[in-house]
């Protein structure tokens, strides 16, 4: 104790306000364990960065340097009286250096930037964008190094500030938590040591904050204040091997090496990036026909349509065509999937550089019909307004090379897609319109459009040709033989080298496709082929004998049974059911429920063809009809609504790759048919006599030709992700608007947080100043006005001798005294809130709530 303060009451007396004295604090001690946080905090930050994304950092020079700025900051932040100079001086000289050194910088932010896409590339199923990079290879280390260490600068900075002045937990974990989030969030692991370091910082400074908040509040109750940088700092250093022998033996009992992810965090995982890449943010409005990854029938519902605009389209020949988004290749029973890329090595070794999504440029090259009635090249520009961005929707037969076209990714042989995070938005192809007739393929026929007629006239050729007479019919018995047809060496050989080239690839994919794209689950199979059995057209595939009426002559043939097969079975309607848990969603359409949109049918379809040994695949994307060139305006571009998303199946077509073929009643591009105006197969009304409606009460579609081409209304994408879960009244926000929404939102969000948390302190402030106990509310005054020292605030000698009062005075003190101390504090906050600068005025009202 000593005598400073005069008490008003006790005129004789001088006392100051009794003080826990406590230890004195050891500036090495305090210098020592603040350096240990600071130096895990930044080091594990840096470390983890730097070991996740593989950045090739000079690690003396980033070591040393780093250590350097942990020195600098430490020291201006201890010296307080010279903070106000060293800080805007320092400030200045970071600022000169990063201008003078900017293009080194910015070469340096590219490879960064560059390493943490291709990491991002290989955790995820997104195709980041790699930028150019002017610096030589050789300064790739120096150059990366220099933009690390200058991020690192101001972290430091701020881990110092948060350590040594402000001693706030949440001011470190903002500052350093980002480099962890950053390879977090796409379950990149950094180095673990690194990860240890950033724990450490964080633990000991929760720690010791909630050690000092209890021993300052216990000091605080009984009338006392504290100094706690003695207690802070040597507890903290205590923490430390505790710490330390609790990671220990966390990883001895948990090493790193064995850690898998919780099943229900990697499913968060997965459903977090299916939204990001399926929603609107990144995607664009996700309507029909906007997966990239999978399709999931299992929501497959009711479906709506807004009549917006969701692609426009400009082509100087005004075809009918599908544009297609997504081919799904892998049947699971509840949704299409893409096969690994493993899968598809060794074919893309053998191809050899040729692209299947180019195979009928490359047929129509050869044989010299490009620019014919069956082959028509066309060049077509398409804008994406509405659709997933993420998408691109290019026509079938491109002449348009993976080489040839920036900023997108073939898929393998399916489809393709944007190579941007936030998708394209206009792209151009070429293609070639292909007439019916042309469609129409068969593997020797390649012979015939490909070959001299001289060689025609040879032995091989004849004997070739006969042994190929018994694949005019097929059947279960004969169609792997049809898709399995090659030339024979002696006829391959006399082909010139660019012609045998193409042939050899050709016959090399189609021998991989049909083990690929006849596959269907387990169980699968067999029901869907006792299904057809029972049909009289489609028994007659599983009937061997060859002199029986019923065959078919081509794989068109087949697609074109199983079409009016669900033409007479099945019904159109964008409100189905969807189906059960747990159940094939095939099955349960074909037999059960029998109504679905094109996602049902064109789903259904190939899985029927698959099943009759017919490889196929699902596709999805948009129709463009006749009718809707006719709507263009006098730029040449034509709106396409979002009710042009569709679903089709694919067939394969020998020599020409893949080729839509649609199957949903009352769809034909060509024709310009779409459900809209050509209403066929809808589900049977019941009859007010009857509770049952009848098959035969249906009206039903005419079979079509079996290039029929469907420009219905929906896709893949149900209820959310699976085809045919559309827009369902997605508001018409537009999609360049979004991202200023969701910053506008989240600061409202702050915003609301902070004016809540305000409302929350002041009314338990006045609580505590208005409580039944006076004594109680006065030492909460003092203690509230000791907090406002802080700005500057000088405490009355009638006030603190109040509150002295109420703590050791037996009496206590009045209701008069009390309202005379909150009536002092209410005044001199105000005043002190009124001399403050603009920005301390904010801190003061909104982060420190004190009025």
């Amino acid at each position: 104790m000593n005598t400073e303060n005069h008490l008003p009451d006790s005129p004789g007396l001088k006392i100051s306000p009794p003080r826990l004295s406590g230890q004195t604090p050891s500036p090495v001690r305090n210098t020592v364990f603040r350096l240990i946080l600071i130096l895990s905090g930044v080091f594990g930050a840096g470390w983890c960065f730097i070991s996740a994304f593989a950045l090739p950092v000079l690690p003396l020079t980033a070591l040393s340097s780093t250590l350097l700025f942990i020195a600098v900051f430490a020291l201006i932040d201890s010296f307080k009286r010279f903070q106000p100079l060293l800080l805007p001086v320092l400030c200045l000289a970071y600022c000169t250096a990063v201008w003078y050194l900017r293009q080194w910088i910015f070469q340096g932010f590219l490879i960064t930037v560059n390493r943490m896409m291709t990491a991002y590339a290989e955790h995820s199923d997104f195709e980041f964008p790699i930028y150019l990079v002017l610096a030589p290879a050789a300064q790739y280390s120096q150059l990366c190094t220099l933009f690390v260490l200058f991020v690192l600068f101001p972290v430091t900075g701020l881990v110092s500030n948060a350590v040594i002045k402000r001693k706030s937990f949440w001011l470190a974990f903002l500052a350093t938590f980002p480099f962890l989030l950053a390879a977090l969030a796409f379950t990149i692991t950094p180095y673990f040591p690194a990860v240890l370091l950033l724990f450490l910082c964080w633990t000991l400074l929760i720690l010791t904050r909630l050690s000092d908040e209890k021993k300052k509040g216990s000091a605080k109750a009984k009338g006392f204040s504290v100094r706690n940088d003695a207690v802070s700092s040597r507890s903290g250093l205590l923490m430390i091997p505790a710490v330390l022998l609790s990671f220990a033996l966390i990883m001895s009992t948990f090493p790193p090496q064995s850690y898998r992810h919780p099943e229900g965090a990697e499913k968060l995982r997965t459903e977090l990036i299916d939204t990001a890449t399926d929603g609107t943010f990144l995607n664009g409005g996700k309507a029909f026909a906007g997966n990239v990854s999978h399709v999931d029938l299992s929501g497959a519902g009711r479906v709506e349509f807004t009549g917006k605009t969701a692609l426009r389209v400009k082509t100087d020949r005004p075809y009918p065509l599908y544009l297609k988004s997504f081919a799904g290749s892998v049947y699971t029973g509840s949704g299409w999937e893409l096969p690994p890329d493993s899968d598809y090595t060794d074919i893309n070794q053998k191809l050899d550089g040729l692209n299947v999504q180019n195979l009928s440029g490359e047929y129509a090259s050869l044989s010299r019909r490009g620019d014919t009635p069956d082959f028509q090249p066309f060049g077509i520009q398409v804008q994406n307004i509405a659709a997933a961005k993420q998408c691109i929707y290019a026509p079938y037969n491109l002449t348009t090379t993976p080489q040839q076209i920036s900023g997108v990714r073939f898929i393998n042989d399916a489809f393709i897609r944007s190579g941007a995070l936030f998708g394209t938005g206009q792209y151009s192809f070429y293609a070639y319109a292909l007439s019916e007739e042309a469609t129409r393929s068969t593997p020797w026929g390649i012979l015939f459009t490909l070959t001299p007629n001289s060689l025609f006239r040879t032995r091989g050729a004849a004997d070739y040709l006969n042994a190929q007479y018994r694949l005019n019919v097929l059947n279960t018995g004969t169609i792997a033989d049809y898709y399995k047809s090659t030339l024979p060496d002696n006829l391959l050989n006399k082909l010139d080298e660019e012609t045998k080239t193409f042939v050899s690839k050709e016959q090399e994919y189609r021998l991989f496709l049909y083990g690929k794209y006849t596959q269907l689950p387990q169980g699968t199979r067999e029901k869907i082929l006792s299904l057809m059995k029972q049909d009289e057209r489609l028994n007659g595939f599983f009937v061997q004998d060859l002199d029986s009426s019923s065959y078919y002559s081509s794989a068109d043939g087949i697609a074109n049974a199983v079409k009016n097969y669900l033409s007479d079975h099945c019904y159109y309607t964008l409100s189905p059911k969807k189906p059960p848990k747990g159940r094939d969603f095939a099955d349960y359409f074909l037999s059960e429920s029998h109504e679905g949109y094109c996602v049902h049918f064109a789903t259904a379809a190939v899985v029927m063809l698959r099943a009759m040994g017919v490889p196929a695949r699902y596709a999805e994307g948009y129709i463009v009809t006749t009718g809707d060139y006719l709507n263009a305006g006098s730029d040449g571009w034509a709106d396409i609504p979002d009710s042009r998303a569709h679903a089709w199946v694919e067939l394969y077509s020998p020599g020409l790759g893949w080729q839509p073929f649609d199957v949903t009643p009352g769809f034909n591009p060509a024709r310009n048919l779409t459900q809209d105006n050509n209403p066929v197969n809808q589900p049977p009304v019941p009859s007010a006599e009857s509770g049952n409606p009848s098959a035969e009460s249906a009206v039903q579609s005419e079979p079509e030709a079996a290039s029929s081409q469907p420009a219905q209304t929906e896709s893949s994408s149900a209820a959310g992700s699976a085809p045919g879960a559309g827009p369902q009244g997605t508001p018409g926000l537009s999609n360049s608007a979004l991202p200023l929404v969701l910053i506008i939102a989240l600061i409202a969000l702050l915003l609301a947080c902070t004016a809540l948390k305000r409302k929350i302190v002041i009314a338990r402030r006045l609580k505590l100043f208005a409580h039944t106990d006076v004594n109680r509310a006065a030492i909460a005054v003092y203690a509230y006005l000791t907090k406002l020292t802080e700005y500057g605030v000088e405490i009355s000698e009638e006030i603190t001798g109040l509150a002295l009062k109420a703590r050791f005075s037996r009496q206590g003190i009045t209701e008069k005294e009390r309202k005379i101390m909150t009536d002092y504090a209410e005044q001199t906050a105000r005043e002190c809130y009124g001399r403050l600068p603009r920005a301390k005025r904010f801190a003061f009202k909104y982060l420190d709530n004190f009025i």
